[in-house]
């Protein structure tokens, strides 16, 4: 094979590459980048947004608001009151405690507490529901008349106490002492010189008066003998009584109600 023959083959050789190439590859073509997209992190979910939250407790909606109504059969009942807007006070809402929870109320109380207080630790585990104005009105109405009828009963426990101290009254009993007349009395084991044979504490003196008095106002917590004095007017209400004889004692029956009574101690005969 000459010289002349090789370099036709050559060049023979080289267009079939070139065609094979140019029929497997193509120019490859610019893609521009698709724009990012910017996703804000946030809540889970648009119902739980801090916007939505404020929303729905500054209309009740999604929170139960209690009331009472009655049925066609005439009975009372709780019914849902959602969308009455419940009672707000610098940022604060105010709700009422159904259970006792440190650091922020008893069961029973009327307070303010945040929006987050409220929704994250209150509400979903029910020991606090959104109460509302008109609510919060008939509850101080309520509260109200039970504080005047507690006062009353304890005006008139006063009075069946004063009646039946007048009715003691003795010779002995002068113009110049403060209070005489005898309204308690208790017997006890006692020596040939006075002395008890076991002590008589508050809580004994509380006892005898409800016994002594049945019709008497003698519950609740403002209830109690806030003073006992002896007849020479030592304070003995931090000691049991030891001995026979007469005391001053004053017992608190409600608000702005104090009644002072003789309790005369004397031997079992």
């Amino acid at each position: 094979m000459n010289f002349t023959t090789r370099l036709v083959l050559l060049a023979v050789f080289a267009c079939s590459t070139t065609a094979q190439s140019s029929s497997t590859y193509s120019k490859a073509s610019f893609v521009p980048p698709a724009a990012p997209s910017i996703t804000k992190a946030g809540w889970p979910s648009a119902a739980n947004h801090p916007s939505r939250v404020q929303q729905q407790i500054a209309t009740g909606y999604g929170t139960e608001l209690f009331g009472r109504k009655k049925n066609a059969g005439g009975s009372s009942g709780t019914v849902k009151t959602a969308g009455v807007p419940p009672v707000s006070k610098n940022g604060k809402i105010q709700i009422k405690m159904l259970t006792s929870v440190p650091n922020i109320g008893q069961a029973g109380d009327i307070i303010f507490v945040s929006s987050a207080v409220f929704q994250n630790q209150l509400q979903r585990q029910k020991k606090a529901r959104l109460i509302s104005a008109e609510e919060v009105a008939n509850l101080e109405a309520e509260k109200q008349k039970e504080e005047a009828e507690a006062t009353q009963k304890a005006v008139d426990t006063k009075k069946m106490m004063e009646e039946v101290m007048f009715e003691s009254l003795g010779e002995e009993c002068s113009t110049d002492q403060d209070i005489c007349g005898v309204a308690l009395t208790m017997k006890r084991k006692a020596g040939p010189e006075g002395n008890l044979f076991g002590g008589i504490n508050p809580k004994m003196i509380m006892e005898e008066l409800a016994n002594t008095f049945p019709d008497g106002s003698w519950e609740g917590k403002q209830v109690k003998l806030t003073a006992m004095k002896d007849s020479d007017g030592k304070d003995v209400k931090k000691k049991d009584i030891k001995h026979t004889g007469e005391y001053t004692c004053v017992v608190k029956l409600g608000n702005d109600v104090d009644v002072t009574f003789i309790l005369s101690v004397v031997a079992e005969e």
